[in-house]
């Protein structure tokens, strides 16, 4: 036995433990590398970049020029003591277009273990250990000069959990994301935000407010939107593949929480970044697949999304690519502004800190790698530099069909002045929904609010376009006359992720109508998603409806099924007069009865316990709700006990092990003598009895059961 208890031990243990022994590094020579991958047909890759031109890249992005950005940390896991601090923003650029990058300037220096970059508003936002940094070039030198935080009082507990991953919406705002093990406690001029643990972040830069948009995930690393702005995450240390990410969803690690989102592929490898295949180079059967890197396998998984009710469901697809070579260590993913898609490759045979010491030797700090994949037969994109283009020429690409076309020239709008005017007169001349949708995130992304893109996309008869229009006024419902009116109508859309975004939006509107508008979504199909959401806002904006209610006000007007939930969802004792009102009457379908009787048994107290125990006679299932109370909540009836006696002569076995159980939880005295009668002299009831009495869990019993187990072991068992 213990033989094999420590074969179990061991072999559980073996993916954790199995790097301290690698003895096979392997041959690090790009062009052998490069001969270890395995592709699907018609696909090709090629190293863009290598040592020594990069190291260690952690995270890249594009800019509105087609040259890429990335940062390069050979420090990490951690300084050595008294080393200088050397890590780098580096830009490449490939001149000639062979698609080799012959060309790499230093932006910035003398940074510490950064962990992110995003090249916008005229320079480039960096994750810089504890802090967000802006770094601009002032004098076209191709070097940054100027230096100022944006973002302060991030924790740095452990160097692969600080903040990363920067992603600019489509919205004009800067998404990113930590892990569990953070604490961060950002100043900003809206009070301070806290997170600790997991989560993803926004930040408007032009008013400086942070927020949370998602709480949890253990080291939530991938992060997209889709084509029409639904967001999705991944996470290197988690196993659910690819996680649905709405306002206000929380996942398992997030401290404190009560309930979680679960991802939509529990049991899948652990991924480091996300990207959405794209672009009329890409061909047709791959074009919307999204793509992880797990990190651990050397290789890269795919996924296909489809609607499903208030989220996705997802599956996971052929591996995108893969190596059998052990230091390929993909860990981001762009597509191109030719249309191809690029890999970041931290190359390493040593990954993370937890499994190898900070300074084993065998961990590379000085190599790392871009490879480039194209399609056979499929014509790459024009790559363009949009820092060229007029306004007018920008906004007419912001509706390309090319998706990295669309993206770059919205990012260069940004930096442009006095763009309201123009971008205002043409989005009045647009006609369908694809167009208007990208012109409601054009005005998004200089920080304006368009009202009546928001109301047109609001009456589409695509829910994607719906969601969408809700998106925005989830960040902006103060600027968007008749908002209310709006959501109060999406509460009850037929699509469920159109109904899930409404909720959302009342939870950024708090008040004494958000709840039990909310709450009509109870009216139409409920997945987990959509439960989960309801509960949070129930719980989230109690104080505008549970005192309402405690003082007998009709908060949820007659729909009882809205007031069971909510009080599920809270948790707490509030009044139940109106629902034992609606027992009492029999004006219940039996579903609403059985939620009625579910909901008094969780959060009733011992008096509510007692008028609901007087209901048993007529319907003995409340004994079982009445056990769970006493099991679960340690509460029992306040009056009354002695009715249990007449269940205890019940001649249905279920009716009389639910009381005998009930007698034995409560310490029901008078009880003893019935269940020792029918333990002794009742075979059918036995078993039930010799629970109920092993509840009572005193010395008489304890003295009963030794005196029937001399006299008899049949009987004591």
């Amino acid at each position: 036995m213990i033989t094999r208890l420590l074969l179990a031990v061991s072999l559980t243990t073996l993916p954790t433990f199995a790097q301290r022994g690698l003895k096979d590094i392997p041959d690090p020579d790009p062009i052998k590398q490069a001969a270890a991958f395995n592709l699907p047909e018609g696909m090709e890759i090629q190293l863009v970049a290598s040592d020594p031109m990069i190291a260690k890249p952690v995270q890249m992005n594009f800019d509105s020029r087609g040259r890429l950005w990335l940062v390069s940390s050979g420090m990490y896991p951690h300084i050595v003591p008294g080393a200088e601090e050397n890590d780098k923003v580096l830009i490449l650029e490939d001149t000639n277009g062979d698609g080799i990058a012959d060309k790499r300037t230093v932006f910035a220096d003398n940074l510490h273990i950064p962990t992110a970059v995003l090249p916008a508003d005229g320079g480039a936002y960096v994750a810089n250990s504890t802090e967000i940094i802006f770094l601009k070039d002032t004098d076209g030198d191709g070097k940054a000069d100027q230096r100022r935080v944006v973002l302060s009082g991030f924790g740095t507990e452990d160097t692969h959990h600080i903040v990363h991953t920067f992603e600019q919406g489509p919205d004009g705002m800067l998404y990113f994301l930590q892990s569990i093990y953070i604490h961060s406690h950002l100043e900003t001029p809206y009070g301070v935000r806290r997170l600790m643990g997991g989560g993803i972040w926004h930040f408007r830069p032009e008013t400086q407010r942070a927020e949370i948009l998602s709480k949890g995930l253990i080291n939530p690393w991938g992060f997209i939107f889709d084509e029409h702005g639904q967001t999705f995450a991944t996470d290197g240390a988690g196993g659910h593949g690819i996680n649905d990410i709405f306002p206000r969803s929380v996942f398992r690690t997030s401290p404190g929480a009560k309930r979680i989102v679960d991802g939509l592929n529990p049991g899948q490898p652990k991924l480091c970044g996300l990207e959405i295949l794209s672009g009329s180079h890409v061909p047709e059967k791959f074009r919307g697949v999204l793509i992880a890197p797990d990190f651990r396998g050397h290789r890269i998984n795919a996924y296909r999304l489809n609607p499903e009710g208030s989220s996705y469901n997802s599956t996971r697809i052929d591996d995108f690519l893969s190596s059998s070579h052990r230091a390929f260590r993909p860990i981001d993913v762009k597509m191109g502004p030719d249309g191809a898609l690029y890999i970041a490759d931290w190359y390493n045979p040593i990954i993370q800190h937890g499994e190898v010491d900070f300074r084993d030797a065998r961990r590379d700090h000085s190599r790392g790698r871009i490879w480039r994949v194209t399609f056979k037969g499929q014509p790459l994109i024009e790559k363009k530099d949009f820092s060229k283009f007029s306004i007018k020429e920008l906004l007419a690409h912001t509706i390309s069909k090319e998706r990295i076309h669309r993206e770059q020239a919205r990012n260069e709008l940004r930096t442009r002045t006095d763009v309201l005017p123009e971008l205002s007169a043409w989005s009045s001349k647009l006609t369908d929904d694809f167009s208007r949708m990208q012109a409601m995130w054009n005005h998004q992304a200089v920080n304006h609010t368009a009202i009546n893109l928001i109301k047109s996309l609001i009456a589409s008869d695509d829910p994607r376009y719906r969601a969408a229009a809700l998106r925005v006024i989830y960040h902006r419902h103060k600027e968007v006359t008749g908002a209310t009116n709006i959501i109060k109508k999406a509460i009850n859309d037929p699509n469920g992720r159109v109904r899930l975004w409404a909720v959302s939006c009342l939870a950024q509107m708090p008040g004494p109508d958000s709840v039990p508008t909310a709450l009509q979504a109870l009216n139409h199909p409920v997945d987990k998603t959509m439960d989960f959401a309801l509960w949070s806002i129930v719980r989230e904006h109690q104080e505008h409806w549970a005192p309402k209610f405690e003082a007998g006000k009709p908060v949820f007007g007659d729909k009882l099924p809205h007031w069971i939930f909510a009080m599920k969802a809270l948790g707490k004792t509030l009044s139940l007069e109106s629902i034992f009102t609606s027992l009492d009457n029999g004006s219940l379908t039996p579903t609403e009865r059985k939620d009625a009787i579910s909901v008094i048994s969780q959060v009733g107290s011992a008096n509510n316990l007692s008028r609901l125990f007087k209901l048993a006679p007529k319907e003995p299932t409340i004994l079982n709700r009445l056990v769970t109370a006493a099991q679960i909540r340690k509460l029992q009836p306040a009056e009354g006990q002695e009715q249990l006696l007449p269940f205890l002569d019940s001649k249905k076995p279920t009716v009389f092990a639910s009381a005998a159980k009930l007698a034995g939880l409560w310490k029901f005295a008078p009880a003893r003598n019935k269940l020792v009668t029918a333990f002794t002299q009742s075979p059918a009831k036995r078993q039930a009895a010799a629970e109920g009495l092993r509840l009572f869990g005193d010395e008489e019993t304890i003295k009963l059961f030794l005196k029937l187990s001399k006299k008899s072991p049949d009987e004591a068992t």
